[in-house]
């Protein structure tokens, strides 16, 4: 289950945190610290200092960077080469030649290797915000007729992107290789053995970056299967209020229906509780697969079926009264 610890600067939140840490390693529950790259080893320290010799190896520290190489060693991925800065200054002067024809404004610049590494850097957080080429693309034409170095911009990135896949990765990409590999690994229902069992701490972040953001969706999911659960839950309860005033129009009409055709509306009742409990029974059955419970969506599934049948058998009652009458 996900819980915030929220508090102003200095009111104790990691104290709170390494107690709680404490507490599990103490019950002989393993835990996970998520910290920033700068805090990894200062983090290590603390650990040993708070919880001792004897405790400390219950917890594992991690930056996002060595989370993503765990999981990579893992699932597979870890040996894709990653571009050092320079790999990745030669990249972009290799695209803006291959462009050289649709690039006008920054293909001059190409020899400079100042403005290669900081094209670099842009590319960089440009991903880092989870912007693919084509929708910056998009957005530069709907900025008007000064989005000419945008649309350039877009092109690099575009360029950057395809040779990108037959050189190697950025080390942005490999943060989400690993949410990939994550994901896979929950939609196949196994985990890498060190995230099994274990509760993860998230300190001393402002903010997180798309990659970061969608690794840790990743392992809220691993983590808080129920706190999914409760969300899905949540939006389905406001899908039903939404859908109210549109269900009771829905059941003037069939009224109004059955008065045309002079047939009773006990008749319609059977089909508008198959038609409900279908729809429950797949909300059902798919929030059970999300948390994790693929077994219990099935058999919701088989008791929907069943319960389907049941309430439809006035209905086929009707209809073999009715062949009689004819016959």
């Amino acid at each position: 289950m996900l819980k915030l610890v929220l508090g102003g600067s200095g009111s104790g939140k990691t104290t709170l945190l390494y107690a709680r840490i404490k507490a599990r390693a103490e019950a002989g529950q393993r835990s996970i610290l998520l910290v920033p790259e700068q805090f990894t080893s200062s983090t290590e320290g603390r650990i040993y200092r708070e919880l001792g010799d004897a405790l400390s190896g219950m917890v594992d520290s991690y930056s996002f960077t060595s989370l993503a190489e765990h999981i990579l060693s893992a699932e597979g991925g870890a040996a894709v080469q990653t571009l050092s800065d320079a790999g990745r200054a030669v990249l972009v002067r290799r695209t803006l030649e291959e462009l050289q024809d649709t690039v006008q404004y920054y293909y001059r610049h190409r020899r400079s290797a100042a403005f290669c590494q900081m094209a670099a850097e842009t590319i960089d957080e440009l991903k880092s915000a989870g912007l693919s080429g084509q929708q910056l693309y998009r957005l530069a034409q709907g900025c008007g007729s000064g989005s000419g170095k945008l649309t350039e911009l877009a092109l690099i990135l575009q360029g950057y992107e395809t040779l990108l896949a037959g050189t190697g990765m950025d080390p942005s990409d490999r943060l989400e290789l690993a949410a990939d590999r994550l994901e896979a690994a929950l939609a196949r229902g196994s985990l890498p053995e060190f995230l099994q069992d274990r509760a993860v701490f998230i300190d001393e972040f402002d903010t997180f970056n798309a990659p970061k953001k969608r690794l840790l969706a990743a392992l809220l999911r691993r983590t808080g299967g129920e706190m999914a659960l409760l969300l899905a839950l949540a939006v389905c309860g406001a899908a039903v209020m939404l859908l109210a005033q549109p269900l009771e129009e829905l059941k003037g009409f069939w009224e109004e229906a059955a008065s045309w055709g002079q047939l009773p509306v006990q008749l319609f009742v059977p089909l508008v509780k198959t038609v409900g409990i279908a729809l429950l029974c797949r909300t059902g059955s798919d929030l059970c697969r999300d948390a994790g419970e693929s077994a219990i969506g099935s058999v919701l599934e088989t008791a929907g079926a069943v319960a389907a049948i049941v309430v439809s058998l006035p209905l086929f009652r009707s209809a073999w009264e009715l062949l009689r009458s004819l016959v």
